[in-house]
């Protein structure tokens, strides 16, 4: 928080935020069929869904923890906040992942956010599901005076600001399954329902364990310091609070703060509740503070590493079953993917595109990182782990086709389809396409489930396939990129056309030059 003295239609699948809101979504159970029609269709258990889960043991819902704010900073559920922990007699988490390259998305073209996230699983907040709870009601938020000009001038402020450090900042929406946190800058403070004087708001996630957070700035309340109240909130988002010391950026006032200092400060409380938050953070990076001091830079390098351009694409290293394989009814398969990279942060989805059951021919089936699927993958799982995606066991005759995309922070990617056929056993007749037909040879393989019948039709920003990768070329400096429109304009104003193909270089991002050695954080046990 800021405070001024003296100075995304992203789809959830193929099912639109509208209509996320008007039905009940199902809640995907590892190890359990999709749904009782589709008893042949399990997803895999291969452990927890979420870093909370694996924190705090399955069903931990942060939904259910009401936010805690503290001056104008917002603890919620997903936070990791010391008063919030004890709050629930849970333990401190183990700060056990390592420094991973880092997304920042400037939206600067207008935007509207929703209090609650619609979504397939329970979260407080999420980026590309244009949900915080900054907000109490939809609310909308302006561009900010000055056009490109003004974009530009900020987008170079806060690469400066954070040049020391792995991120990528941009001003084109990244594709929703890649984990991004969101600035948004525009409006008053009256539009967020703050008071007069008041600069910015942000959600904290204590050491930057949630990446799709979201922020808020406001140019129109706070003029000629936009970029510099932006670099504070978004800081925020990864874990920093206020310090004492005024030529730091997390000083609590506009005071013409220039850098993330590399110094332990005192944490400051001269704007909210008097207690420290994240303590079990700060104490790793200024021991003699006992997590009252804060060293910005450090810990900021502890959340990302040190900036190391990344021009080294993932690869997927095998799909199984492989493509073209044909089973017989009876028959059973793993649809899964071995991936690597050299990097440690990764988006990865799957993508079931032909021969879905019919209780998920409208809403499409997924299961990706960043919480924005059906299914989902735990953040700081390993990246050479298996990326299981669905059990078929004894599925009907059919065609079945799957789609693998994978992509890191700087836009390197990767994607392959498979498409495997399941013929009918021997001495039986099909009838409609993916069913079992009468069966003549009076064993018991054949299944008589549900038909599978292929996803009708695209909505915007569905699952069912690559978009036509036209329009906006991506953010002045990001050369050879192509593949992603990079245009949050073409979904509308929750929207994002961003699609990869196969292997592409996104557009939306801008690349930082610089090359430092990667940093290790300290753990705790």
């Amino acid at each position: 928080m800021l405070t001024f003295v003296a100075g995304l239609s992203i789809a959830v699948a193929s099912l639109s935020l509208e209509d996320a809101a008007a039905a009940p979504l199902p809640r995907i159970v590892p190890g359990a069929p999709l749904s009782a029609d589709t008893p042949w269709a399990l997803a895999p258990a291969d452990g927890p869904r979420s870093h909370l889960e694996s924190l705090f043991g399955e069903g931990y819902d942060p939904t259910l923890v009401a936010p805690l704010r503290d001056g104008n900073l917002v603890y919620d559920g997903e936070s990791l906040a010391l008063s919030l922990l004890d709050q629930q007699g849970l333990p401190l988490p183990a700060l056990d992942h390592e420094p991973t390259a880092g997304i920042l998305y400037l939206a600067m073209d207008g935007i509207t956010l929703r209090p609650k996230c619609n979504g397939f699983h329970p979260q407080t907040a999420n980026a590309a599901l244009n949900c915080s709870p900054l907000v109490g009601k939809e609310t909308v938020f302006p561009k900010p005076p000055g056009g490109e000009n003004t974009k530009a001038v900020v987008m170079q402020k806060l690469q400066n600001y954070y040049e020391p450090f792995n991120l990528v900042i941009t001003t084109n929406r990244p594709p929703d399954y890649l984990p991004y946190t969101m600035a948004v800058i525009g409006g008053t403070s009256q539009n967020a329902g703050q008071g007069n004087g008041v600069c910015g708001i942000a959600n904290v996630a204590c050491d930057g364990a949630k990446r799709n957070h979201v922020s808020l700035s406001f140019p129109d309340s706070c003029v000629g310091v936009t970029a510099e109240v932006a670099a504070q909130e978004t800081a925020h988002n990864w874990g920093l609070e206020h310090t004492d010391v005024q030529q730091d950026l997390m000083y609590p006032f506009v005071a013409g703060g220039s850098s993330f200092r590399d110094d332990c400060m005192d944490i400051s409380h001269a704007t909210g509740s008097g207690v420290t938050q994240c303590t079990y953070v700060h104490e790793l990076y200024c021991p003699e503070g006992q997590g009252e001091q804060q060293n910005s830079h450090g810990e900021l390098l502890g959340v990302f590493g040190a900036r190391a351009a990344d021009t080294v694409a993932p690869e997927i290293l095998s799909v199984s079953p492989a493509d073209g394989t044909t089973f017989t009814v009876g028959e059973s398969f793993l649809v899964t993917a071995d991936v690597t990279d050299d990097n440690n942060m990764l988006g990865v989805k799957w993508s079931w595109l032909e021969g879905l059951p019919p209780d998920f021919a409208e809403t499409g089936y997924s299961r990706c990182t960043n919480d924005v699927c059906n299914d989902k993958y735990a953040a700081w799982r390993p990246i050479d782990d298996p990326w299981d995606f669905i059990q078929l066991t004894k599925p009907p005759a059919g065609t079945y086709t799957f789609k693998i995309e994978v992509m890191d922070a700087y836009g390197n990617g990767d994607s392959q389809t498979l498409t495997v056929t399941v013929a009918p056993a021997e001495g039986t007749t099909t009838g409609e396409p993916g069913t079992s037909g009468d069966d003549t040879s009076g064993g018991d393989d054949t299944t008589d489930g549900p038909a599978p019948t292929t996803s009708a039709g695209t909505s915007e920003g569905d699952d069912t396939g690559p978009a036509d990768p036209s329009g906006g070329t991506g953010v002045t400096g990001a050369t050879g990129a192509s593949g992603l429109t990079g245009d949050d304009g073409g979904g509308g104003e929750d929207g994002c056309n961003c699609r990869t193909e196969d292997g592409p270089r996104a557009s939306w991002l801008l690349l930082l030059a610089g090359l430092l050695p990667l940093r290790r954080r300290a753990r705790r046990g």
